[in-house]
């Protein structure tokens, strides 16, 4: 598995959620995921995320404490707590024993806590600073940059540096020109072994640089999606004294 990702020890999963991969992913610590999860390759975790409703793309960046793809608890029904809709919140003491749960999907309405259809996106080059909130639903471009603590309600547009609660944008990252190159070209379809001799530290002449070599066919580098399987559990060994 370690050709694949490193740091799967670190990824703790809710429920059945099944954690899929382009190889390579890197975990450097904790990452909790509560529904099925797809991540580019080349995308780099920090520690303590979460990723509760949300996919992301290729060579991101994602910062230590971030949420992702938050859900919700009900703001128009009688109350916020899970004793509502989850009898195992509560169930297990006698003071909610015999509680009785409404389900916020019933009849195939949307919900405060849905992950289906409204996941959140995390383009590809997307850099979430330390302590981000990306509320579910929401997109965020290829090439976005997102400053510490800001909280993201709606979508942010490519290539822009955001900020701010909610987040919104500061500045663009690059002049619009380059920006739109980038975004012909999507560099991230190839490995840094294809990307070899670019000169990433001048956009503009990085540009320059890979446009023959994509007229010319550069294949997109393509290791499909590997399913990262739950670690076996550890056998704890007892000895009699």
């Amino acid at each position: 598995m370690d050709e694949h990702i490193r740091g799967a020890q670190h990824v703790n999963r809710v429920g059945a959620s099944r954690f899929l991969v382009e190889p390579p992913v890197r975990v450097l610590g904790r990452l909790l995921i509560r529904s099925d999860t797809r991540v580019g390759c080349f995308t780099e975790f920090g520690q303590h995320v979460e990723l509760q409703a949300a996919d992301v793309g290729r060579f991101s960046e994602i910062g230590n404490n971030s949420t992702v793809g938050a859900t919700g608890h009900p703001l128009t029904w009688m109350g916020v707590s899970a004793f509502q809709y989850k009898k195992a919140t509560w169930g297990w003491h006698q003071a909610a024993a015999d509680s009785e749960v409404i389900d916020p999907e019933a009849g195939g309405r949307q919900s405060f806590r849905s992950v289906g259809p409204d996941r959140a996106w995390i383009g590809n080059d997307v850099w979430l600073g330390a302590g981000v909130v990306v509320l579910r639903g929401v997109t965020i471009g290829d090439g976005c940059i997102v400053a510490a603590n800001a909280v993201v309600t709606r979508d942010l547009p490519p290539y822009t540096i955001c900020g701010g609660l909610p987040a919104r944008v500061l500045r663009p990252r690059v002049p619009d020109e380059i920006r739109d190159e980038l975004l012909d070209l999507r560099w991230w379809r190839f490995s840094p072994n294809q990307l070899a001799g670019i000169p990433f530290d001048d956009p503009a002449a990085a540009v320059t640089a890979l446009r023959p070599r994509v007229e010319a066919g550069l294949e997109p580098y393509d290791p499909g999606f590997v399913e990262i399987p739950r670690p076996a559990p550890v056998k704890r060994r007892f000895f009699l004294r």
